[in-house]
Order: structure tokens, then C-alpha cells, then sequence
């Protein structure tokens, strides 16, 4: 017979290229992560909505198969899904759907509790893991992930629960999204992530005069980027690749920087916890954590494998949810 201490919260996040299943235990060990991205054509900047449904149904049969051995070992004794991207009104993407619908007919099977969250809270429980912030009841959070770069101010409210305001970020494309489209264009497979991150890593040139941003009051307007690398590429043949990325990894620092140094001081809040597969680029956790440091601002970054798309997070919350009576 299976004692307590083999009892254990599923999470599930369906998002936009990558399904996700993860168990926790009650003292917070992570049993299982297991996540497999949706598969994108060569050459192509992402994926329909309709496709990526599809293909998380398929991904979830795969899973399960995956974890069913497992399973057997333990009382799930709760369920957590990401029902939309963030815990926004009117915030709403099909692709999470599927993970809602499996965690409900988990949980109705088990006879545990059901429990919803969104998918940019889902980010920043799992970056929390294991970190020891000074004040876990406020802070600032950024999540940067392929279709969002947010900045959020967190506070834990008197049920216990984490209030997100948005207090900066992007007002058009993401990080994730010049990240991306410059792999594309430098022929490297969607997504293109850790292509351009390690492109970054490799160069040895120093950057005198880096892109122009435009950064107000913690908000970036990033399109002009976008405009700047494709001239420097129209105007190069023989552009170095390993510059070029380097290029823009260090405009996203600054870019960065430049944002968080003003929030920090007009919220007065210096600890920042970094979420999302942006955040798992080693080349903008080293310098922007130096870069910080320098403003006395505390940076957070986590291991790639809770920084990019997981369900730890949601098996997280879920655990809050049932040490909270809910």
C-alpha cells in the first residue's frame, strides 16, 4: 500500500510549441518533467494554432506512455493546468485546451482536486524553485519566452496567493520573436534559440556601437531593432553570423538593463526572478547579472531545463492550492 509521502501534484501546460506533464511531490522533489516540443517545418516562423492543437494530442498519447511506469509508484492527489497564456482578462490561446481538458479528465479519475492557472505563472513558480529570494512577497518578474517579454511586479496577497501588475515590457515584437526571426534569415531551424545564443557566446569582436533601442519608463519598442539588423544584413554579403547574434543579444541586455535599473528604483523592489526560454540564454543571464549587480539589483536566473516551456511550475501551484484548503 502506498504511503503519503508517495503522494504527488500533476501539472500540465499545453503552449504554443512544447507539451508539457510534470508530478511534484508534496515536500516539492520533482518526480517527472517530461516535455516534448511540437514539431515545425524547416524554414518556417512557427506554427498555426489549429496545427499546434493537433499535435499537443499527439504529444500528450506519447507522454503518457512515457510516465505510465511511473505513475504506479504514486497517489496523484491533485491536478494543475495552464488554462491561458497570463492570468489576464480575456487572455485566451486554443493550444491550452488541451492540457485543461486532459488535467480535468486526470483529476476526474483520481477523484483529487482540479486546479487552474495560466501559463506566465506556470513560468515564474518553476523559476522560484530553489531560489532563496530575501522577500519571496515581492518582487519583480520578468518573463521572456518566444511571443511574450513581460515585466511584472509580484505580491503575495493575504490569501496566500501571488498579484501580478504588469509594469513594463514590450509594446510589439518580443525578445523571442528577434531572436527567432534572425535564425530563420541566417537558416538555422525554428525555434532558433540556442542557435543565436551560442552564435553570441562564440564571438570575440566587441561591440563599439550596438543597435539604437527605445526604452521609456521600462517599456521597449523592439520593431526598430528588427529594422536595424535586416539593413546590416542587406548592406553585408559576408556578415559574421557569430556577430550578428552577438549584435542582438547585446541590445536585449541593454535594452534590459535600461528598463529594470528604472523599475527597481521607482518600485523599490531589487530582487528580479527571470522566466521563460528566453532567460535560459547563458550569454544574457552572464551579462545582464554583472550589469545588474552594478545597480544592486539581485538577478535570478534558473537552470534552461525550468527556464524553457515545463509544467513544474503548474504541479507547484497546484501544491500551494491544496496547503491553502482550496
Amino acid at each position: 500500500m502506498k504511503s503519503t509521502r508517495d503522494n504527488i501534484v500533476i501539472g500540465i501546460d499545453t503552449s504554443c510549441y512544447t507539451t508539457s506533464i510534470a508530478a511534484i511531490s508534496l515536500n516539492k522533489e520533482i518526480i517527472f518533467n517530461e516535455k516534448i516540443m511540437l514539431n515545425v517545418d524547416t524554414n518556417s516562423k512557427g506554427l498555426r494554432q489549429s496545427e499546434a492543437v493537433f499535435k499537443h494530442v499527439s504529444n500528450i498519447g506519447q507522454i503518457s506512455e512515457n510516465i505510465a511506469e511511473k505513475l504506479r509508484d504514486y497517489n496523484i492527489v491533485g491536478v494543475c493546468a495552464s488554462e491561458k497564456p497570463r492570468p489576464i482578462k480575456g487572455s485566451y490561446m486554443p493550444v491550452f485546451t488541451v492540457g485543461l481538458n486532459i488535467g480535468k479528465l486526470l483529476s476526474s479519475t483520481h477523484n483529487c482536486p482540479f486546479f487552474k492557472t495560466s501559463h506566465q505563472e506556470n513560468h515564474i513558480e518553476s523559476s522560484l524553485l530553489g531560489k532563496n529570494l530575501l522577500d519571496k512577497n515581492r518582487f519583480i518578474a520578468v518573463h521572456m519566452s518566444g511571443g511574450t517579454t513581460e515585466i511584472v511586479l509580484v505580491n503575495k496577497g493575504k490569501c496566500g496567493k501571488y498579484e501580478f501588475e504588469i509594469i513594463g515590457g514590450t509594446k510589439d515584437v518580443s525578445f523571442g520573436q528577434l531572436i527567432d526571426r534572425l535564425g530563420v534569415k541566417l537558416s538555422y531551424n525554428f525555434p532558433c534559440g540556442k542557435y543565436i545564443d551560442e552564435n553570441a557566446l562564440k564571438s570575440d569582436i566587441k561591440i563599439e556601437n550596438g543597435l539604437k533601442t527605445s526604452v521609456k519608463d521600462g517599456y521597449m519598442n523592439l520593431s526598430g531593432l528588427e529594422n536595424q539588423l535586416n539593413k546590416i544584413m542587406e548592406n553585408n554579403d559576408n556578415i559574421d553570423k557569430y556577430y550578428l547574434s552577438k549584435l542582438l543579444m547585446d541590445t536585449i541586455v541593454r535594452c534590459m538593463l535600461k528598463s529594470l535599473k528604472y523599475l527597481c528604483e521607482k518600485y523599490e523592489a531589487y530582487e528580479v526572478v527571470f522566466a521563460g526560454g528566453v532567460s535560459a540564454s547563458k550569454y544574457i543571464s552572464k551579462n545582464l547579472t554583472q550589469k545588474l549587480k552594478k545597480y544592486n539589483v539581485k538577478a535570478y536566473f534558473t537552470e534552461s531545463h525550468l527556464a524553457t516551456d515545463n509544467a513544474v511550475g503548474c504541479a507547484l501551484i497546484g501544491i500551494e492550492n491544496l496547503n491553502l484548503g482550496e
